[in-house]
């Protein structure tokens, strides 16, 4: 499996947190599924996608099937709370992965992620202009460093001609969130935004796609998968409960059930399977 990691242009970095260009091959009539490897199912390859705040999700050449939708080409998922699988009916798979920060697909593309939240829709079918747009440049640009240039000169033309007060207010939210380390309330949110609560519940749905409380433990469990590989990465020990209780969780065990329901594996196995693809977390497991 070759991974491709290109940061976007420094002005989409609020908005975009990375491109991720992927290959995988596999043969489904030699692949033989390991009992505990949740990467093979019934001989398939399947790409585990960790839960995230929206992306965008090319696949090429290849009939795949991500979260029971059949696709080839440009489909967007919203903000969800469980790991996602994308299944290689052909056993290879050829595509890229557009993470985006909390807030930033509704900014660049006015998508309201609470009407897309725990979906997945092709372009094709959502019928924007834009991502159509998008669609052709992944179809007709076959290398990953050739793109790349392209979807930051797309995005580029898609900022916002004036500051968004409220993706601005949201930055505050999600920098209390981590200071706090996910110990803050709906209304102490609403407070650092400057928002009657039930204005502020009302954007931030349309903005992230998910309830605040939600949203705090997907910040959460980021940050902590985060730490985990930037310690692997720097060659240091995992100290498991040191991250936990540094994360704000109440012990290990509070830890390991956040990872169950929302990464579908332990601390433990996590730290097996995901280390380390980047510095930062896991888009998918290696």
């Amino acid at each position: 499996m070759l991974f491709q990691i290109i940061q976007p242009a420094e002005a989409l970095r609020p908005y975009i947190s990375r491109y991720v260009f992927v290959k995988a091959e596999g043969s489904t009539d030699t692949m033989t599924p390991p009992d505990d490897d949740p990467r093979f199912v019934n001989g398939k390859h399947v790409q585990q996608l960790l839960p995230n705040y929206g992306s965008l999700i090319f696949q090429r050449n290849v009939t795949t099937d991500i979260h029971g939708t059949v696709s080839d080409g440009l489909v967007l998922l919203g903000a969800n709370q469980t790991t996602l699988g994308l299944t290689t009916l052909s056993g290879w798979f050829e595509g890229m992965m557009l993470d985006f920060e909390p807030g930033g697909m509704h900014a660049l593309l006015h998508i309201d992620l609470q009407q897309l939240s725990g979906k997945v829709l092709t372009a094709q079918s959502y019928g924007d202009e834009g991502l159509l747009q998008l669609d052709h440049i992944f179809r007709s640009t076959p290398a990953a460093e050739h793109i790349a240039p392209l979807i930051d000169a797309f995005f580029l033309g898609h900022l916002p001609h004036n500051d968004d007060p409220n993706y601005t207010r949201l930055r505050r939210v999600i920098a209390a969130c981590d200071e706090a380390k996910g110990n803050i309330s709906a209304a102490e949110m609403a407070s650092v935004a400057c928002l009657g609560e039930r204005q502020f519940l009302r954007i931030f749905r349309t903005y992230v796609g998910i309830p605040p409380k939600q949203f705090i433990r997907l910040r959460r469990f980021h940050r902590t998968i985060q730490t985990m590989q930037q310690q692997a990465a720097d060659g240091k020990p995992i100290d498991l409960m040191s991250i936990a209780l540094q994360h704000g969780y109440y012990d290990l065990s509070h830890m390991a059930l956040e990872f169950q329901q929302m990464g579908c594996v332990s601390p433990s196995h996590f730290r097996m399977l995901g280390i380390p693809l980047t510095a930062d977390f896991s888009v998918f497991f290696a």
